[in-house]
């Protein structure tokens, strides 16, 4: 007699399974920070993905009067218009002096958009996130927007924090401080 072939594939399986090693547990892939390498007013800081909209080509700019120092203008943006902030001036307080920056990245956040001047552009870059190291000592220029970092071919990258960064009053005002004048008003 016989045995179906079906029965004959079910047979064969079932003694496989019997003799067959189990196949091994594979690890949970470590939970990664992805975010890009980048530099503003020459410090390396890391941005995480989707922090920023794109990094474009520092487009041409047009001055605004009543501004303040570190905005260097408004640039024609897909359609639109997009002020541009110094990275070098908003962090460091003083003007960059040397080749233009050539790249910004914008910045959208609800109520805030913008593009920052960079220093250099390096890649993406990927850390397991139980390296992230969140007691290292930060350039004090952006010690207040940073939330921790990770060690990259033994310098540190901090994190720059972007909601911080909007946050920050300094940056929500652009319009120059009015210097009172007590010229003319004599005390008698």
């Amino acid at each position: 007699m016989s045995i179906p072939a079906l029965q004959s594939l079910e047979l064969l399986e079932r003694l496989h399974a019997y003799d067959s090693v189990q196949a091994p547990e594979l690890a949970a892939p470590p939970v990664t920070w992805v975010g890009t390498s980048l530099g503003i007013a020459g410090v390396p800081v890391l941005i995480g993905a989707g922090e920023m909209d794109e990094i474009i080509e520092t487009p041409a700019v047009t001055t605004i009067p009543g501004t303040k120092a570190w905005v260097l203008g408004v640039a024609a943006f897909k359609g639109g218009l997009l002020p541009i902030f110094s990275g070098d001036v908003l962090f460091r307080k003083r003007p960059y002096i040397g080749r233009l920056r050539d790249y910004c990245m914008v910045i959208r956040r609800p109520g805030m958009y913008f593009g920052l001047t960079l220093s250099h552009v390096q890649r993406d870059l990927r850390f397991p996130i139980a390296q992230r190291v969140m007691d290292h000592a930060v350039d004090p220029d952006f010690a207040g927007y940073t939330l921790g970092g990770f060690m990259y071919k033994g310098d540190f990258l901090a994190v720059l924090d972007i909601d911080k960064l909007v946050a920050d009053d300094e940056l929500s005002n652009a319009a120059a401080a009015r210097v009172s004048s007590s010229k003319g008003k004599g005390n008698e």
